[in-house]
């Protein structure tokens, strides 16, 4: 059911009026009651005084009975009015409501209401607002969302189709390097749809992904990883030195070995200078903090702010041969966050460090 549906419910059509005519019910019947009661308890007094004729005695009844008649008649409008207008100042904004609900059901973004009190409806208005904030930037980011997806795809699917359609019309021959490069761009094409794939699972994890989750010794899953580089490290003549202490922590494992390929992979392909990579885990007090450090290019600050955002790469690294899709640190940042931690890079001094913390499992620590 619509919000629109909803508030309907609550506050349907005459509702001001079929709440206002009941309430004028009730309280023109209390106003009667008590006027007669009034009236037959002043007449009953009177008489008892025995100093009225019958003729006065009638006279101060009809007296008595015009004014409580009168001011009853009084009371009951003067409440009503009031009644009216406090109950149409109350359900004013509920009204708003649904109106504003009608506009975004058509597909439009309705402006923000405004919020006049800090009792239930207010705390509706408030937070019917920020759905509506919400939904707007969730729109703002599929639109861009589509957008980066377009881009990515058009020069390699234009690769791909171009060459093919020469092949086929035989305007080119094929040769070995040709089938490689057709058959680089093919896999590239199928990396970023993994990744895509990954990245909206990581993206609308719920109870499903909690529930495959486990404790383990995170230090052997670090030297696993490591060790699954050992080909590009020595083809790269590189050294790796490491500094990991034991912890069991509650995690998805596939998950962390993802962020953990995808940190040490960087720290390979970006390695600029001298000097070894490190990788250290170290066990605190709240936490287990993981980081990989290797020598490189200097990351400005406002690009450090952007390394985790989606189809980022750095200029010097555009290219997707060696600069890959963009989503790696993205996916990297959805998992980490999933566990309750967080991700962060440092660059100073010829020296970039990637790391992450994620909670420690206290029941085992």
């Amino acid at each position: 059911m619509s919000i629109s549906k909803i508030l309907q419910a609550l506050i349907p059509k005459g509702f001001l009026w079929r709440l206002t005519s009941v309430n004028f019910v009730v309280i023109a019947g209390t106003i009667v009651l008590s006027g007669l009661a009034i009236y037959h308890t002043a007449c009953f007094l009177v008489d008892g005084i025995g100093n009225f004729s019958v003729t006065r005695q009638q006279q101060f009844n009809t007296t008595l009975f015009q004014y409580v008649f009168l001011f009853g008649v009084i009371a009951v409008f003067i409440s009503s009015i009031i009644h009216f207008y406090l109950t149409k100042k109350l359900i004013d904004p509920v009204n708003k409501l649904i109106e504003s609900t009608k506009v975004l059901k058509r597909g439009s973004y309705p402006e923000r209401l405004p919020v006049t009190s800090k009792d239930e409806i207010g705390q509706l208005t408030t937070q019917y607002n920020e759905l509506i904030q919400q939904l707007q930037e969730n729109e703002q980011y599929r639109k861009k969302l589509v957008a980066d997806i377009s881009h990515e795809l058009r020069t390699p699917i234009a690769n791909l189709t171009g060459y093919l359609h020469a092949l086929k019309s035989g305007d080119i021959v094929a040769d070995p390097q040709l089938f490689e490069s057709l058959h680089g761009q093919a896999v590239q094409l199928t990396k970023l749809m993994e990744q895509m794939d990954s990245l909206t699972m990581w993206n609308g994890i719920g109870e499903e992904k909690y529930l495959l989750k486990e404790q383990v010794q995170i230090k052997s899953i670090i030297v696993e990883s490591v060790q699954m580089f050992n080909w590009k490290l020595e083809e790269k003549n590189l050294d790796v030195k490491m500094n990991i202490e034991e912890a069991v922590v509650f995690i998805h494992k596939e998950g962390l070995r993802q962020v953990l390929n995808n940190l040490i992979d960087n720290a390979i392909r970006y390695y600029q200078g001298n000097g070894p990579i490190m990788i250290r885990g170290k066990k605190l007090v709240h936490f287990y903090r993981f980081s990989v450090e290797n020598p490189g290019d200097h990351i400005e600050i406002e690009q450090q702010a952007q390394l985790f955002n989606r189809f980022y790469r750095l200029e010097k690294s555009r290219s997707r041969e060696t600069g890959g899709t963009g989503l790696g640190l993205a996916i990297a940042k959805e998992i980490i966050e999933n566990h309750d931690g967080q991700i962060e890079v440092c660059s100073k001094s010829g020296v970039n460090t990637f790391s992450f913390n994620i909670p420690l499992n206290k029941e085992l620590n």
